[in-house]
């Protein structure tokens, strides 16, 4: 199995370069400042969202009050409609929290960057999630970014990017802290975060590990090249190599990435790879690698074999 993730056109998504190109909306307040941050700068946490269950937003309605009670100098802007919309904008009245929380509605993707250029936050409190493209473009506008750790999220920005959050009120609400605090102490380098997203999800990049894909199953390239191992050294494929050739994490740290795809999941799926490693290595032990039979390849036909007899 190879992964490919999907891509993002980086340039469609810069950091602002000049205060004066950021758009002043409903709050009719000064874009972010530059950084560094200063103690009493405003922290703009940006959400940008479906507003479904599914997407965590009543993770999000029950945490944003407790958020903006620990951090006085912090306000939310939302994008996004759904049936949870009417569930936040309770929240703010009940709270009175119309000067701290702008809820815009929905948007079109073409405005996504120019929400996202206003923030210094993005937060992302979602229950399930495969890849998440939205993360990828708040980091590339250089936002810092708090996210549920499940689903395919974990596998999509380096850790110096992001900080995950179980899905769960009051760890999001301590990981929203620890963003805002490790900004304001300026240990974040959040203006490197373009380049870096660029290099990563580029489609260029996506294109060539496509190719590479269909180049071995095809057979052009051989299928040594295509896993990445040494085909006349036995020794170079083993239980801790994937057939990427890559060295894959140890069972411990993949059972913690599996334990954080949810409350009930996460330990449904540790119990299920524990109990398959278990066979596994029993099966290592009664039946080793090298008495395993191995298939040779079907012989194949040339173009010339193909063609039927008589035919030129």
């Amino acid at each position: 199995m190879s992964v490919i993730p999907n891509a993002v056109v980086a340039e469609n998504f810069k950091p602002y370069s000049n205060p004066a190109e950021v758009p002043r909306h409903s709050f009719g307040q000064d874009p972010p400042p530059a950084r560094p941050l200063g103690p009493h700068d405003t922290i703009t946490i940006v959400v940008i969202s479906r507003l479904f269950y599914n997407k965590g937003t009543d993770l999000l309605t029950a945490a944003i009050p407790r958020i903006l009670e620990n951090h006085p100098n912090t306000r939310f802007i939302i994008a996004g409609s759904g049936p949870k919309a009417i569930d936040l904008e309770q929240m703010i009245e009940q709270n009175v929290l119309q000067d701290r929380v702008e809820m815009l509605g929905s948007i079109r993707h073409e405005e996504v960057r120019d929400v996202m250029v206003r923030g210094h936050i993005y937060l992302h409190p979602s229950l399930t999630e495969a890849f998440g493209t939205v993360i990828v473009e708040a980091a590339s506008c250089g936002l810092y970014v708090v996210c549920t750790q499940v689903g395919g999220i974990p596998e999509v920005l380096p850790s110096h990017m992001t900080v995950f959050a179980k899905p769960e009120e009051d760890d999001l609400v301590a990981a929203t802290g620890k963003a805002i605090a490790a900004l304001r102490a300026n240990k974040v380098r959040t203006e490197l975060f373009h380049e870096q997203v660029k290099s990563m999800y580029s489609w260029t990049n996506v294109a060539i590990r496509t190719e590479r894909v269909y180049n071995g199953i095809s057979g052009a390239i051989s299928e040594a090249e295509f896993y990445g191992y040494d085909a006349s050294n036995p020794a170079s494929w083993s239980a801790t190599r994937g057939r990427s050739g890559v060295q894959s994490f140890a069972i411990i740290d993949r059972l913690k990435r599996y334990y954080g795809c949810g409350i009930w999941a996460g330990k449904l799926f540790c119990l299920l790879v524990a109990v398959d490693y278990l066979i596994f290595m029993f099966l290592e032990l009664w039946f080793p690698r090298e008495k395993t039979d191995i298939c040779p390849d079907w012989p194949r036909k040339t173009v010339d074999e193909r063609r039927e007899p008589g035919v030129r």
